[in-house]
């Protein structure tokens, strides 16, 4: 017969449960009005810096960046670059961006001292106006292997002439002597930024920073087929940073890391599959595999966090189906943490980014209490009913151990001993249960 005076209790908690979400609906449209009372006023300039290494992480910054431009209506965008380079598949996705902004992208290489090198180079050269700072270069932009060595002959002929193709491509849509920019490629040339701009490839030196807004006031440029002058003294300017989806990326992406993770996260599925029922290397395993292939581009970003989301979900439900909160409870929290990152997207401006970054987490971390609450009550209410009979029953052994391991009892997983050493699959019977659900077990006869 079923419990009743479990039954009674549980319209409290649902009531309570119901009571949160009501404030944390009504918290989300108070900040939503607080947004949205903005004083009409100059637009605004964004800026945001693009440095270290091209990688994934780079090309979801400076999409976020556009698009907080474009929602804003920002007069324009600054794209502050210092990077050796990287990955050309991440450079071609960072141009066709630029190309398709909405706002004006002004490209400025500085301070002093920094350069456009390689993959810069490319994304320099495909804003709308480009700037150097004095002390900086510009250039040496030949494909290279992942690892930084010489492609081979046949494959490197391919990638130089598509590489080639697409510097030219990129400066004669913008009006930049062409030429100069092949050169970067099939030469590896540099240029200092006075040189890039005696050969037209740049549009204009300033000598620090805090010249770039008057130097910029009033110069005419082409913006999707029309003359363009832009006002941009005394304007508001907002940095958009990096949000924790990017800086995760950042890591991710590089070449070793991605390729390290791909390779623990077969070495644990392997680990697992040799021995099922232990749970951490397939767990681990899944993760590493799902951020590793995210890092080397095979999988799309924003499917990669999907896939952990609900990868997380399906693993605090699993939990239930276990005997005790453990691993799966563990490695669900983190997937669902992680996956979450790429749902909350949208400040409305930079002071509120880290604020609803925070409450998102924090939604995301009380979502998983209650998850692991509920399924603690639902467990204990029905442990006792659920184990009494489970002396004598018959199962089979889920990895194999000689003192302590898993065994799997009417379609659960069990903490079992034995007295006898038991192989993956051998099939066992319980003789004991202690009170902390902890099963004593015999080797069965075989069927």
């Amino acid at each position: 017969m079923r419990d009743l005076s479990a039954a009674k209790t549980a319209p409290p908690n649902w009531r309570l449960l119901r009571l949160g979400g009501f404030v944390l609906v009504l918290l989300a449209g108070l900040m939503g009005l607080a947004e949205g009372q903005v004083d009409a006023g100059p637009a605004p300039v964004y800026q945001v810096d693009i440095k270290g290494v091209i990688n994934p992480g780079s090309l979801g910054l400076l999409r976020h960046a556009i698009e907080r431009a474009e929602t804003e209506g920002a007069e324009a965008l600054v794209v502050r670059i210092n990077t050796p380079g990287g990955l050309l598949s991440s450079t071609r996705d960072m141009v066709a961006a630029i190309s398709e902004s909405g706002v004006p992208v002004i490209g400025y290489v500085g301070p002093a001292g920094a350069g456009a090198t390689s993959a810069g180079a490319f994304i320099l050269l495909s804003t709308h106006v480009a700037v150097m700072n004095d002390g900086t270069t510009v250039g040496a932009s030949s494909p290279v292997a992942g690892d930084g060595q010489d492609i081979d002959s046949t494959m490197a002929q391919k990638v130089l002439n598509d590489t080639r193709a697409f510097m030219r491509s990129i400066a004669k849509n913008r009006g930049r002597d062409a030429d100069t920019a092949e050169r970067f490629v099939t030469e590896a040339e540099s240029l200092t930024a006075d040189e890039a701009l005696e050969h037209q490839v740049i549009d204009l030196v300033i000598p620090d920073a805090s010249a770039l807004m008057s130097a910029l006031e009033g110069r005419e440029f082409q913006f999707k087929g029309e003359s363009l002058a832009l006002s941009l003294e005394g304007r508001d300017i907002y940095t958009v940073s990096p949000r924790l989806m990017d800086r995760l990326m950042d890591i991710i992406a590089h070449p070793q890391i991605a390729h390290l993770l791909i390779s623990l996260g077969m070495l644990a599925l392997y680990i697992e599959l040799l021995n099922p029922g232990l749970m951490v290397p397939g767990v681990v395993g899944v993760i590493a595999m799902i951020l590793g292939l995210m890092g080397v581009q095979t999988l799309p970003v924003h499917i990669g966090f999907l896939m952990l989301l609900f990868l997380g979900l399906g693993l605090m439900v699993a939990e239930y189906f276990v005997s005790g909160f453990g691993v799966l409870g563990i490695g669900g929290a983190a997937a669902f943490i992680i996956g979450s990152l790429n749902l909350f997207d949208m400040p409305a401006d930079q002071e509120h980014q880290e604020m609803v970054l925070s409450v998102s987490v924090g939604v995301s971390a009380a979502i998983l209490l209650g998850s692991f609450l509920i399924s603690y009550a639902l467990g204990k209410s029905g442990a006792k009913a659920k184990n009494k009979s489970l002396v004598g029953k018959t199962g089979e052994a889920m990895v194999s151990f000689d003192r302590t391991g898993y065994v799997l009892i009417n379609d659960r997983r069990w903490l079992a001993e034995t007295t006898e050493p038991l192989r993956h699959g051998d099939q066992v019977v319980v003789v004991a249960q202690t009170d902390d659900d902890r099963l004593q077990v015999k080797k069965g006869a075989s069927s």
